[in-house]
């Protein structure tokens, strides 16, 4: 064996022969690692679509179409249950309050007056469904409200000689309901039937004035004892509804309402 390997055509042989194993297995290695490589990528891609999901955060595969959402009813992400959770829509004027509306109709959802730091009145729900509280008030605190007469001393500017007297004070109802009269002084020339000067009217005379003179549509004009025009009994043929804008002179409030200040309110 050694005496072959001096022969110099043996050993040219055996080199060539080791040179194409060594060529044949490096050829090999580089296949494999080209197909391991391969199936790395394979892997990472599907792994990475996976994890990806479907792009609203609910670890879901991706899906062809539209997202329909992750179902947990947040708003505004697409869920079937956003929205009003009764899953009914707010329709104002039904009676029922519901969505966003502050009320409906008569359904205050069990507020009062007390609850927005009142003592008294009449919460009323507006034609839009939002709550309407300047028909509440605190009596005593000597700010007038649509629901009061008077407030202490507070007569919104009323005064003894408007009501058709010589002088004096009013007085305001400890309730504020109710504005007395009993501290006005009369004129000495009222109730002579004739109209002396400070004097609206003085018994039946009235002047020659009418409901029909003083913006009415009709009715009965009569005097108070203090010699003003009393528009009690004086009519129109429209009225204002429900916290609509009213003229406490005409009282021109529909029924079952009565005018407070500037507002129609029940009565």
């Amino acid at each position: 064996m050694h005496g072959l390997l001096h022969d110099p055509l043996v050993r040219a042989r055996v080199c060539i022969a080791c040179l194409v194993v060594l060529a044949s297995a490096c050829a090999a290695g580089e296949g494999l690692e080209g197909d391991t490589n391969f199936f790395s990528t394979s892997v990472s891609g599907s792994a990475s679509a996976s994890m990806s999901g479907d792009g609203d955060g609910d670890g879901d595969p991706a899906e062809s179409g539209t997202d329909m959402g992750d179902g947990d009813a947040d708003p505004g992400d697409g869920d079937p249950g956003d929205g009003d959770p009764t899953g009914q829509p707010s329709v104002c004027g039904d009676g029922t309050k519901t969505g966003d509306e502050e009320c409906d109709g008569t359904d205050l959802g069990g507020l009062n007056c007390s609850d927005f730091g009142f003592q008294q009145g009449t919460l009323v729900c507006a034609n839009d469904c939002t709550l309407f509280t300047n028909v509440c008030s605190t009596c005593g605190d000597g700010q007038l409200a649509a629901t009061e007469a008077c407030d202490g001393s507070n007569f919104g500017g009323l005064t003894c000689t408007d009501l058709g007297y010589a002088g004096g004070v009013l007085a305001c109802a400890p309730d504020c309901s109710e504005v007395f009269q009993t501290g006005c002084m009369q004129a000495p020339t009222c109730g002579n039937g004739v109209l002396d000067p400070g004097e609206a009217c003085d018994g039946g005379n009235l002047g020659g004035q009418t409901c029909q003179s003083l913006g009415y549509d009709g009715g009965v004009l009569s005097c108070t004892p203090g010699c003003q025009v009393d528009t009690g009994g004086c009519t129109v043929d429209e009225c204002v509804g429900i916290i609509g804008a009213c003229n406490i002179l005409f009282n021109d409030c529909c029924p079952g309402l009565q005018c407070a200040l500037a507002f129609c309110v029940p009565e």
